[in-house]
This record gives structure tokens, sequence and C-alpha cells, in this order.
């Protein structure tokens, strides 16, 4: 009896502990998830607009370099395809990281959605405009992208603080 009592007392030490140790583990765990979603999500749009920066370069140019357009149109056209990975519930502004990511795409998810869409529709038609090597449907496409970006940014994404305009110009 003695040593059913001991086992049971151990049994409750360890059930007691889990209890405790388990919720403070699985913070832990979404905590190192969010940051690195944050990071992925960081790291894709910088792709994205790197991306879109030499897009618009090129389309701006005298002699548009189907080169240069080829490769970021397909970056594009990943980070359409990827996007709907990068918003995970819990990695908004209630997460207490710093992100420019409104509370707006968990609150009206049908809403981002339609806006992901959007992006989605238009990129691959910029892909197919640059394998096609035609320049004038390149710039048409890429006016559709940057439209589709606007949309989303202008309700999903918050306004660069003054220190991140600075940074980006230096």
């Amino acid at each position: 009896m003695a040593k059913t009592a001991g086992k049971r007392s151990t049994l409750l030490l360890i059930a007691v502990g889990l209890a405790i140790v388990a919720p403070a583990g699985m913070l832990l765990a979404h905590d190192e998830h969010a940051t690195g979603i944050f990071k992925v999500r960081h790291d894709e749009y910088h792709k994205l607009g790197d991306a879109f920066k030499v897009i618009r370069d090129q389309t701006k140019a005298g002699s548009p370099d189907m080169a240069k357009i080829k490769p970021a149109a397909q970056v594009v056209n990943d980070a359409s395809v990827n996007q709907f990975k990068w918003f995970p519930a819990g990695s908004g502004p209630e997460s207490g990281h710093k992100t420019r990511a409104k509370a707006e795409i968990w609150g009206k998810p049908q809403d981002f959605e339609a806006a992901q869409k959007r992006f989605g529709d238009a990129a691959p038609k910029l892909l197919a405009a640059a394998d096609s090597g035609d320049a004038a449907a390149v710039k048409a496409r890429y006016a559709e992208v940057g439209k589709a970006c606007k949309n989303c940014h202008d309700t999903f994404r918050t306004e660069e603080d003054e220190h991140e305009k600075h940074e980006k110009h230096e």
C-alpha cells in the first residue's frame, strides 16, 4: 500500500509539473513560430519589392532587358502563390511583434483573401507576358499587379514610420 501511495504521489507531482510547464512551453513555441513567420513574411516581401523594382526600372528603360524581367516576374509569381502562408493566426499586431500588418487581415479575412486573390490572379499574367518577351504586355501587366498591391496595402498595411523611411533611403 505504501508503494502504491508513493507511485500516486510521484505521478501527481509529474502531472502537476506538466500542467505548469506545458503551457509555458507552448507559449515559447508559439513565440518562436511567430518570430519565424515575421522573418519569413518580411524577407519574402523584401524579395518581392526588389523584383518589382527590377520590373519597374526595366519597363521605364528605352530597351527593356527581358533577361532581368523574367526572373523578377517569377519572384512576383512565386510570392502570389506563397503569400497565403504568411499570415497565420497570432502573427498580427496583437502578438506584440513589430509588424505593418493591420488587424483587419484577421478581422476581415474574406476581404483580405479577396485582395490576395487579386494579386494571385494578376501575377501569373505578368509572368506569362515576361515569358512571351513582349515588353508592352509586361508594362501593362506590371501596372495591373501594381494596382493589386496598392489595393491590399491601402487597406491592410500601416504606413511606414519616419525611421523606416529614413533607413530605406540610406
